[in-house]
């Protein structure tokens, strides 16, 4: 039994993988249990084997390094082997083993936006932190929680929808969300990614994200591509597949079923 965390910038979501299938445990509110994760778990692990986090934020050499939409980082110590990883890379290793691609590009969009990339089945991190497409300039004024200006997050991550448009899910449910000037550039900024990495497929999930029409995605992102560059796009429609993911990690790290 290996079980597997996500831990993002306004929920945290658990599941447990066991003889090949998941079980949900369920979500909590990220702020309410940042600072004791460890006691959570600590109480979940009488059958647990490893644990598989999925995590917003950077991480580099084993390492944490930023955490945008996190107020803390949390200090992990649970009492069963575990490993860590970045939300976006376990999603996009989960999407690859769900549609069965091994070249694909998954992004997430939830909080913020995230980018995981898979060459040949395996996380591509670069030096440790590739994928970070929400960090994308993208021109303007607007701040971002990264601490720069101008990033693709800060026009059409969930914070930013928020705080400059509506509540993402009055966008998603009117469909007023494609005709927000941040849904052209995210657009824009995946288009420039497929150019970039050519993948098979792009792959979108997270809680705004998975609620995307990929018919309109796709038809969008292919104005700014050449006919040839034309992936597979896909929505997967699993809240919990960043926490899927982590916990296929973990079983592949510790060699378990």
């Amino acid at each position: 039994m290996i079980l597997g965390l996500d831990i993002g910038g306004t929920n945290t979501d658990f599941v447990i993988f066991e003889n090949g299938e998941f079980k949900q445990i369920g979500t909590f509110r990220t702020e309410e249990v940042l600072d004791r994760f460890n006691d959570i778990v600590g109480e979940t692990v009488a059958q647990v084997r490893a644990i598989g986090v999925g995590i917003a934020a950077w991480i580099k050499d084993g390492e944490f390094i930023h955490a945008p939409n996190l107020p803390i980082i949390p200090e992990l110590d649970f009492p069963r082997p575990y490993i860590f990883e970045n939300d976006a890379n376990c999603f996009a290793f989960f999407a690859s083993k769900e549609t069965g691609i091994s070249n694909l590009l998954g992004v997430t969009i939830g909080t913020g936006i995230g980018g995981g990339i898979i060459t040949h089945g395996e996380i591509y991190r670069g030096c440790g932190i590739a994928g970070e497409i929400g960090h994308t300039y993208v021109g303007g004024d607007r701040h971002c929680k990264c601490g720069k200006t101008g990033c693709l997050e800060a026009y059409f991550g969930g914070w930013s929808l928020k705080e400059f448009e509506k509540e993402p899910e009055i966008l998603l449910a009117s469909g007023e969300i494609y005709d927000c000037d941040g849904f052209e550039k995210f657009c824009i900024v995946l288009a420039n990614a497929v150019m970039v990495l050519n993948p098979e497929a792009v792959a979108i999930g997270g809680r705004i994200g998975s609620r995307l029409q990929v018919e309109i995605v796709e038809k969008r992102v292919a104005k700014y591509l050449p006919t040839v560059f034309k992936p597979n796009f896909f929505v997967i429609e699993d809240d919990y597949a960043v926490a899927k993911g982590a916990a296929l990690l973990a079983a592949n790290e510790f060699s378990l079923d």
